[in-house]
């Protein structure tokens, strides 16, 4: 896992662009602390420089150093990720003639290029982001994974392109204005997290999943190469053998995953997702497999019990980290700085990835998305649910259900009657309304008139083809599709990829593995929820490999106990943020001393004011302005 940079310039200095890309690189060294390298490709129009900051995870030795050559192909790259099945890749393209000097995954991807050109990609498994210079055709490649599980940012500026993994990366090359992105932060306000494709700072956008932009004599092309497969027809899976066959599909998706050549563990938190990661890992591994877990003195949220009733149960090496309000004031300020991009999740992986790293690992697996792929937690329901409602309400006359959704709405603040004022609303899907962190009427409270006005109508055209998409499943997968189109990759992925980089540890994600995926969107939506069992598929397939008490325990998500902190160790903290409206030009006077004092009541929800704390020092933090 590194850090890539790059810049594609006409009519530039190339010093200039030199330096831009140094700073850029630099700029990611939190991703790549064992290597660098800086190199210029092509010294005419245009001017092409690659920037790289390396993690060693496969091939330690400096024959992995990039950005890579290919002297037979005159290409060149700089990638981000792990290809799990370059191996078996490299096996076919030796026997189509092609060399090798590395054994590095690197290396598969140039020759897979020069064999495959830009179709490559159909071939890869695995989580990537990468740029590839074509020296003979003068061309550009930029690709990210299927699942858009490894970042990838572009700014296309009169005809050049600054590319990078994370936006403060694209800030260093001193060539992109630092002004506010008026539909990003509507989005981070609506979903707290900035909605893909969009970033906070204007210009810049997030290349999406499972897409390529070539660029070449100034034309910009870009491609879709893999999307989650609609329905044909074909769920045609009974009962019977589903569960051995999610099984294999299963094994398949996380022995591929343990390929590395350094230490590497998985998280434990007690919870199905990540004990069923572990106990596959125990299976297929021929090494003692190391567990970590977070364990907290607050017993609300404290979940020691299940993770060492899974460890033991399992045999693995284990460690727990005690967590402590003291802990996150005293990291508060450097957990905040690695935040690429403001989100209101995301600490809990900064502090489990600290743990990892300080306990020698550098690759760690975590359960993140099983619940968005196999129908998790009580959410499916209540969604379902709210559908069902929202149904109901569409028989209403248009002027009765937005006269009683403004009654709702001002009602109160509170997260129920937001919910259902909004689904009077009928503007969108039920789903969209269910994971909104305020709503249109709330935020046209809180933001000035003008910057409510010029950002309101923020939502991409990705998300009306999302809605389009979504209407050929059933209700189960139609909520998964959403899941993993909006809250995974927008808000879960980008928090795990930066904040576990921040401590240059590689996160692999098996859950979401693309071929498990698709397999997955298989099965009827029926098949995945049940009354007695918590997501069946994962549990039942694995026929007494994890203990029941797991199985059969509450559901708790992993979460950190904010609404705990926010009233005592972070009080001053937060209080201070809350005293000021004026900065940036973006809060109306007065709107969040009174949002202050509805948490301070119990009116609103922590997530609501922490929302805003990331937002402001993110701004302040990075000098944009509007």
């Amino acid at each position: 896992m590194c850090g890539i940079a790059g810049i594609v310039a006409f009519k530039q200095n190339k010093q200039s662009i030199v330096s831009a890309v140094e700073r850029m690189t630099n700029a990611q060294v939190h991703r790549g602390p064992d290597d660098s390298g800086v190199k210029i490709l092509s010294d005419t129009n245009p001017v092409t420089v690659f920037g790289h900051r390396r993690l060693s995870v496969i091939d330690l030795s400096s024959a992995g150093r990039q950005p890579m050559y290919d002297p037979e192909t005159d290409c060149w790259i700089t990638y981000n990720g792990e290809l799990y099945n370059y191996r078996t890749l490299r096996s076919e393209l030796r026997e189509k003639g092609r060399t090798f000097r590395t054994d590095t995954d690197t290396e598969v991807i140039l020759n897979a290029y020069a064999e495959w050109n830009k179709s490559c990609v159909d071939r890869f498994r695995g989580i990537f982001a990468f740029a590839i210079w074509d020296n003979i055709r003068k061309r550009l490649f930029l690709t990210r994974d299927q699942m858009g599980v490894k970042p990838l940012y572009y700014y296309i500026y009169n005809g050049s392109i600054i590319f990078a993994s994370e936006v403060r990366s694209m800030l260093a090359s001193g060539f992109i204005d630092r002004k506010i992105n008026y539909k990003g932060l509507q989005s981070y306000l609506t979903y707290g997290s900035v909605q893909d494709p969009y970033t906070l700072v204007k210009g810049i956008h997030s290349l999406g999943p499972g897409t390529y932009l070539s660029c070449q004599n100034n034309e910009y092309k870009y491609r879709t190469y893999w999307q989650i497969p609609l329905p044909d027809g074909q769920q045609t899976h009974g009962k019977k053998d589903i569960y051995p066959e999610t099984l294999c599909h299963l094994t398949d998706a996380i022995s591929s995953q343990l390929v590395a050549d350094v230490p590497l563990g998985v998280f434990l938190s007690g919870g199905i997702d990540s004990t069923v990661i572990a106990a596959i890992v125990r299976e297929v591994s021929s090494s003692e497999v190391k567990t970590l877990s977070i364990v907290f003195d607050e017993d609300t949220y404290d979940e020691r019990k299940y993770s060492r009733l899974a460890a033991e149960y399992l045999g693995t090496d284990h460690t727990e980290l005690l967590f402590q309000s003291s802990d996150i004031k005293n990291n508060l300020r450097v957990a905040l700085a690695s935040f690429d991009q403001p989100s209101i999740d995301g600490l809990n992986t900064y502090f489990i990835s600290k743990v990892a790293k300080e306990a020698g690992l550098t690759v760690a697996l975590s359960g993140v998305g099983g619940d968005e792929v196999f129908g998790g937690y009580d959410g499916f329901r209540k969604n379902i649910a709210l559908q069902r409602i929202g149904l109901a309400v569409a028989s209403f006359p248009f002027v009765f259900r937005k006269s009683i959704g403004a009654a709702l709405h001002n009602f109160g603040w509170d997260d129920g009657y937001r919910r259902y004022s909004d689904l009077f609303d009928l503007s969108c899907h039920p789903y969209f309304i269910s994971r909104r962190l305020f709503s249109e009427r709330q935020l046209e409270k809180i933001l000035t008139p003008e910057f409510f006005i010029e950002s309101h109508n923020w939502e991409p055209e990705r998300f009306n083809k999302l809605e389009s998409n979504a209407s050929n499943f059933d209700r189960i997968n139609q909520l998964s599709y959403f899941e993993l189109q909006m809250y995974m990759l927008s808000t879960l992925l980008r928090d795990t990829d930066q904040m576990s980089m921040a401590h240059a540890l590689e996160v692999r994600v098996p859950f979401i593995d693309h071929k498990l995926v698709e397999y997955m969107f298989t099965i009827p939506g029926r098949l995945k929820i049940d009354k007695e069992w918590s997501k069946p598929l994962l549990t039942k397939s694995l026929n007494g490999r994890i203990p029941a008490e797991v199985i059969f325990r509450k559901k708790k998500g992993f979460e950190l106990p904010f609404d705990v902190w926010f009233r005592d160790v972070l009080y001053k903290d937060m209080q201070d943020c809350f005293k000021s409206n004026g900065e940036h030009g973006i809060f109306g006077r007065n709107s969040l001393s009174l949002l202050w004092e509805k948490f301070l009541k119990k009116q609103i929800s922590w997530s609501r004011v922490w929302s805003i704390f990331m937002l402001k020092t993110w701004l302040s933090r990075h000098r944009i302005t509007v």
